[in-house]
């Protein structure tokens, strides 16, 4: 039997907790668990970079300051230069390329999303993180300076309590109008006990207007099934998002959302979201849904989600009741995201790809004119890297173990993932959860089949960062 292995870590701590107060380091990784990228003013140090990593370390065993126990780093990461065959991914010995000091924020911290001109129009402030931490139930928010670089937030509102019935917020996304009437952030939490008439497992989101941090969120049920990854449609205005085990379902959420945001100062005026609940399980029984993301805008192709699923094992959850601790597969569902014939949102499952154990967050590349999309998923459990295209619908390139070690090629348990657009290729970093580590899968847009890891001269995976001591 298998078990993820930050389930196994966490009911260690559980029962064991570090009470150490150790301040934690500040020059390399530790459980990364987020990872987004944001644009550099004047290009990196390597010809042609502009973008920096920002690198979410959780703490996740407490082996520092549980308060302030996980830090937000920014790096360079300092492209593999091909015409030498020598490795700039970070300095030698795997140290990091930083920008700026890095902050502190609280344990168990998870996926950051950027909020900036560009996904969020008219928004006042610079460019800012925002980070939920699982363990002080805070969510956090971090300038980001025009070099890309991270110092600690001094300012207002950097860090914000949110709502203490509810346990583990992970998820956060933005979702912002075009037209800057609406600039929201959503947070949501992957575990909730009976409130009300609400009983234990239901989906709760809380919403943030993000220019108006004075003003407190507004937190409102869904239906069962714990949000884990959400992602926002501007074309549409719909917030999507997916649903941990609450039972045998696999629900997917769609959020028509309003015009204004429902936590301003004129919130009675404003109507509350739409919400449509999808039931996928009757296309893949025994899924739990994981990842999300939707494909690029092409005229003439329809919109669809990606959708990753952990598997297990049905008869035996039922026996039990409760989510079997090990799972029996993964898949990629591939999602058309349909309009009924009153123009309500739906959702229809077109395939169900298989891929290996433990399927992690989903992101899209960059598009391919008149060609469907490609979509990489880590799967934890396996080591593996998945690159499907959905232009043959099939799974084209598996990055697995190494030949002679028998060691997983991205690291141990790859599990955050970012991507980004180079023109002609493209660039996943994807971040190993327990060696701390970054690897680089590098995919030629136009024969994607050849995708592979960043490697030096001896044909060896490239690192950002050095494994934990």
């Amino acid at each position: 039997m298998r078990r993820t292995a930050w389930l196994l870590l966490l009911l260690s701590v559980a029962c064991g907790e570090n009470l150490s107060h150790t301040p934690p380091p500040m020059d390399h990784f530790f459980f990364p668990l987020g990872l987004a990228l944001t644009p550099v003013a004047g290009g990196n140090a390597v010809a042609g970079g502009n973008q920096a990593l920002l690198v979410v370390s959780a703490n996740f065993d407490l082996r520092y300051d549980k308060e302030q126990g996980a830090t937000l780093l920014s790096v360079d990461p300092r492209r593999y230069d091909e015409a030498s065959g020598t490795g700039s991914l970070g300095r030698p010995g795997g140290a990091l390329v930083k920008l700026g000091s890095g902050a502190q924020l609280g344990s168990y911290a998870g996926p950051i999303t950027l909020a900036d001109a560009t996904s969020c129009p008219g928004l006042a402030a610079g460019p800012r993180g925002f980070v939920a931490s699982r363990y002080t139930r805070k969510l956090y928010q971090f300038p980001v300076g025009a070099d890309g670089s991270i110092a600690p937030c001094t300012g207002a509102f950097c860090t914000i309590d949110l709502d203490l019935d509810l346990m583990d917020p992970a998820a956060v996304e933005t979702a912002c109008r075009a037209d800057g009437k609406r600039q929201s952030l959503f947070v949501g939490y992957l575990r909730s006990p009976p409130l009300g008439s609400y009983g234990s497992g239901t989906a709760w989101l809380s919403e943030f207007d993000m220019g108006s941090l004075a003003s407190p969120p507004r937190t409102f049920p869904l239906a069962p099934g714990p949000v884990s990854a959400m992602a926002f449609d501007a074309l549409t205005d719909r917030l999507y998002a997916v649903g941990r085990f609450a039972g045998l379902i696999a629900p997917l959420f769609i959020l028509e959302l309003p015009p204004c945001s429902s936590v301003d100062k004129d919130k009675d005026t404003c109507p509350k979201p739409n919400l449509q609940t999808v039931d996928l399980y009757s296309a893949l029984t025994g899924a739990e849904l994981v990842g999300i993301a939707l494909s690029n805008p092409q005229p003439g192709r329809p919109r669809r989600a990606y959708i990753s699923a952990a598997v297990y094992d049905e008869g035996y959850a039922a026996a039990i009741r409760a989510r079997p601790t090990f799972d029996v597969g993964g898949a990629i569902l591939v999602v058309d995201l349909e309009e009924d014939v009153v123009g309500q949102p739906a959702a229809r499952v077109r395939s169900v790809v298989p891929i290996g154990l433990g399927a992690g967050a989903v992101r899209v590349l960059p598009v391919r004119p008149g060609l469907a999309d490609l979509v990489v998923v880590p799967s934890s459990e396996e080591g593996s890297i998945q690159l499907y295209d959905d232009e043959v619908g099939a799974v084209i390139r598996v990055v697995t173990t190494d030949a002679d070690s028998g060691a997983p090629e991205a690291g141990r348990i790859p599990s955050a993932i970012v991507v980004e657009d180079r023109g002609a290729e493209a660039l996943v970093y994807v971040a190993s959860f327990k060696d701390g580590t970054l690897s680089v899968l590098r995919v030629p847009m136009a024969d994607p089949t050849s995708a592979d890891l960043l490697r030096d001269g001896a044909g060896k995976p490239l690192r950002i960062g050095s494994t934990q001591p």
